[in-house]
C-alpha cells in the first residue's frame, strides 16, 4: 500500500516525501499505460508495449536529468540531493498519474480504430498533457522560472520522441519483424513513415 499512499499524497498534497516509493509507483503507472497502448494491435504486442513504454519514459527522463540540474541551478535555485530527488520523483509520479487518468481513453481508441496516425498523435497529446502537469510540479518544487522549466519540458518531449523511434516498434509489429529496429532513424522520418502506414487488410473468408 506504500506505493498507492505515495501517489495519493502526491495527488492530494503535492508531496513527494517518499521518492523511492513514488518512483516505483510511477513505473507501475507506465506499465499500465503500456498495456492499454498495446491493445492497438493486441496479442503479443501488449507484452511488448508493457516493456517498451516504461523503458521509453524512464530512459528519456534519465538522459535529461543532467540538463534539469543545470537549468534549475542557472535559474537561481538552491539545490541539494534530497530535494532534487524528491522533485524528480514528484515529476515522474505526476506524469504517471496523468497517464493513468488518460488510460481508459487510450484503451478505447486502441481497440476501436485502425488509424496508426491518429493513435500516434493521441499518445503524443497524452504525453504532452503529462509533461505540462509535471512542469507545474517542478515550478512549485524548485521555484524555477518559466523559461527554465519550459525549456526542459521541451527537451524531454524531443528526447522521448527520439527514444520512441530508437525502441520501435511499439504499437504495431509485423510478423517476423525484430523486437527492436536496427536502422538509424530520426523521429521526423519515423513520423513520416507512420503517415504512410496502412493497416493490413483482413484475409477474406473462404466460401464453403
Amino acid at each position: 500500500m506504500t506505493l498507492f499512499t505515495a501517489l495519493d499524497d502526491l495527488l492530494r498534497n503535492r508531496n513527494a516525501s517518499r521518492p523511492v516509493a513514488l518512483f516505483f509507483a510511477a513505473i507501475l503507472c507506465y506499465v499500465a499505460y503500456g498495456a492499454a497502448t498495446g491493445f492497438f494491435q493486441g496479442g503479443a504486442q501488449i507484452a511488448i508495449a508493457v516493456l517498451k513504454v516504461p523503458l521509453i519514459i524512464l530512459a528519456s527522463l534519465a538522459l535529461c536529468i543532467p540538463s534539469l540540474y543545470v537549468f534549475t541551478a542557472l535559474s537561481g535555485t538552491e539545490l541539494d540531493v534530497r530535494g532534487f530527488t524528491r522533485a524528480l520523483a514528484g515529476f515522474a509520479g505526476i506524469a504517471g498519474l496523468i497517464l493513468i487518468a488518460l488510460m481508459p481513453v487510450i484503451w478505447l481508441f486502441s481497440v476501436s480504430t485502425i488509424s496508426l496516425v491518429f493513435v500516434v498523435w493521441l499518445h503524443v497529446f497524452a504525453w504532452a498533457v503529462a509533461l505540462t502537469f509535471g512542469r507545474q510540479f517542478l515550478l512549485r518544487a524548485f521555484g524555477a522560472g518559466n523559461r527554465a522549466a519550459g525549456l526542459w519540458i521541451a527537451l524531454v518531449l524531443l528526447v522521448s520522441l527520439q527514444m520512441t523511434t530508437y525502441l520501435r516498434p511499439v504499437l504495431w509489429r509485423q510478423a517476423g519483424e525484430p523486437l527492436f529496429a536496427k536502422e538509424k532513424l530520426s523521429f521526423f522520418s519515423h513520423l513520416a513513415e507512420v503517415a504512410k502506414w496502412e493497416a493490413p487488410k483482413p484475409i477474406a473468408a473462404t466460401p464453403r
